[in-house]
């Protein structure tokens, strides 16, 4: 495994941050095997308390470096600057820290979900270049046991979606804009969440993660709904979605999906009535854009490169 995607460092770069983020790596190396604790540079920051939330850098990454939904991860690591400079404003603003600039459950669900998912990459990073954070070494770092520092207090990846889904009301939706840096999730939007928009992008979210066959796939001749293993895992979920805004006490996975989906998967997913629901083969690729790969095509195999088993 090579962590070398930060050297030789940037101009500008805070040596005492490079020092931190050293020691973290080199203590995961050592001994803390599947964890990874990753430092933020608030002297990065151009401002000073109190600090004002802006999605400007997370703005500037996406729309940089998110192409087709997959993440340049080999330019980003050139210029992580504005990754590193938004994830230590997350600590220091949020809903709790700062709950003036957060009004309403639309503001709070745009940070949470807009901090998922640079977190995300910033895992990849701190660890890039690699296949698939989903190694089964075990001295690899796992994303679901990093802690990082956000809104004050220090979260695991899994906890914020927890945190998603509580503030959102549980909107399941939420989840379909959420991404773990694998083919097998759904694929980042080129634009932050924003409360403004909120309500169109979760939905175009949620069509989009169901248009990919990676997230549903249907398999007629055995009669099965292949899905996302988090669809299966948050089921009760997805349930209490429906029945809270169709104010109903009944409610079918089924149901549920082809409300969300496009008109073209809702037509086939109303034709799977009586299908049995398996979790469909997770692909642990790293969702690593290279020149020549494309994931807008159904299907996409991601070019030469080797399938994670």
């Amino acid at each position: 495994m090579h962590h070398d995607s930060f050297w030789p460092p940037q101009k500008g770069t805070d040596w005492r941050y490079l020092l931190a983020l050293s020691a973290a790596l080199a203590a995961c190396s050592a001994g803390c095997r599947d964890r990874l604790t990753v430092p933020a540079n608030t002297r990065l920051l151009d401002q000073s308390a109190p600090y004002t939330y802006t999605d400007q850098d997370w703005a500037l990454v996406l729309r940089n470096y998110v192409r087709d939904g997959l993440v340049d991860y080999t330019s980003l690591a050139r210029n992580r600057e504005p990754l590193d400079r938004y994830y230590a404003l997350l600590g220091v603003t949020g809903p709790s820290l700062t709950p003036d600039q957060f009004p309403t459950a639309a503001h709070a669900t745009a940070y949470w979900i807009n901090a998922y998912n640079a977190l995300a990459i910033l895992f990849v990073l701190n660890i890039y270049p690699v296949e698939t954070i989903y190694d089964m070494d075990p001295s690899m770092p796992k994303i679901e046991l990093a802690t990082f520092r956000v809104d004050g207090r220090t979260w695991t990846l899994p906890e914020i979606e927890a945190r998603i889904l509580r503030v959102s009301d549980g909107d399941v939706r939420a989840l379909f804009a959420t991404c773990q840096a694998s083919l097998g999730t759904p694929r980042l939007s080129s634009e932050p969440m924003r409360a403004a928009t909120l309500e169109r992008q979760l939905a175009q979210a949620a069509a989009d993660a169901l248009n990919n066959p990676k997230i549903l796939r249907i398999d007629s001749a055995d009669r099965k709904i292949l899905v996302w293993h988090l669809i299966l895992t948050r089921k009760d979920d997805f349930l209490n979605y429906w029945r809270t805004r169709r104010r109903t006490q009944t409610a079918h996975l089924l149901s549920v999906l082809a409300d969300m989906a496009s008109a073209q998967r809702r037509r086939m997913l109303q034709g799977a009535v009586g299908y049995v629901f398996q979790a469909v083969p997770f692909d642990r690729r790293l969702n690593d854009w290279r020149p020549g790969t494309s994931a807008a095509t159904p299907g996409w195999s991601g070019g030469d490169r080797p399938l994670v088993p």
